[in-house]
């Protein structure tokens, strides 16, 4: 069986440097894939040629089976992929609620979506992602008082808000405390029941409580796929990422 996602020997230069060198991934559907390196391996451009933010230099991508490649941001969010950024992107001025609900509507002026008609699908939409979140007490709160971690779950909703089939999150709970961290774990837990996630990150103990597959880059190129038992067994992942402390204790 194909997967939601594929990426076909995709590479990337910027003028003469490449950066991402014939590089291949599958993520099955209802799974979530932690993408691990260090730094530099090419992790967020890879999300960034994914969603179209950057145009790759050759190779392919296939989301559902339909070719994306080079597709902008706005064709390739409609077809079903939504990305959340290392640094939250909410709108500081506005509360809880109004940020979800600007999230939901498929207009671009964020200001005609706070008085337009709502669907009805909206309030179920809406309670079922502020309860995912943990935000149900923060509604009427500005977004701009939240906690980094309550903010960082804030935009984790307004993501989920647009429907996406599948999730791209970039280094999720950076700066969040060990609670905020545990909270999270939570709700990606959660996440992986109705959507397909891709998840950049460095936490390690993160990535092994979360994901069914980790997949390696290193310079630009796979450097090796599997559950984390494989991948934290795998000399070749020891020597240029996780380094050698097993074998040192």
């Amino acid at each position: 069986m194909s997967g939601l996602l594929e990426i076909q020997h995709l590479s990337k230069s910027f003028d003469t440097v490449q950066v991402i060198n014939d590089f291949s991934m599958e993520v099955t559907e209802g799974t979530i894939c932690c993408l691990v390196g260090p730094n530099g391996a090419g992790k967020t451009t890879t999300i960034d040629l994914i969603t179209g933010r950057v145009k790759p230099t050759s190779g392919k991508i296939l989301f559902a089976g339909n070719d994306i490649t080079g597709q902008d941001e706005h064709v390739t969010a409609r077809a079903g992929i939504g990305r959340k950024f290392q640094v939250p992107a909410v709108l500081r001025d506005m509360t809880v609620r109004q940020n979800l609900e600007v999230a939901y509507s498929r207009q671009t002026n964020p200001f005609t979506n706070l008085f337009t008609f709502h669907p009805s699908g909206l309030k179920q939409k809406f309670d079922e992602i502020a309860t995912l979140a943990g935000l149900t007490h923060r509604l009427e709160e500005f977004a701009g008082n939240l906690s980094h971690g309550e903010t960082q779950w804030l935009e984790i909703g307004m993501v989920l808000m647009q429907e996406p089939r599948l999730l791209l999150m970039d280094e999720p709970i950076a700066g969040m405390t060990e609670a905020e961290i545990e909270k999270t774990t939570s709700i990606f837990k959660d996440l992986r029941k109705s959507a397909t996630l891709v998840v950049v990150e460095h936490d390690m103990g993160f990535v092994r409580e979360i994901a069914d597959v980790v997949t390696v880059m290193h310079m630009g190129s796979l450097l090796a796929q599997g559950d984390i038992a494989a991948i934290e067994a795998d000399a070749r992942v020891r020597d240029v990422y996780l380094g050698e402390e097993e074998e040192a204790a």
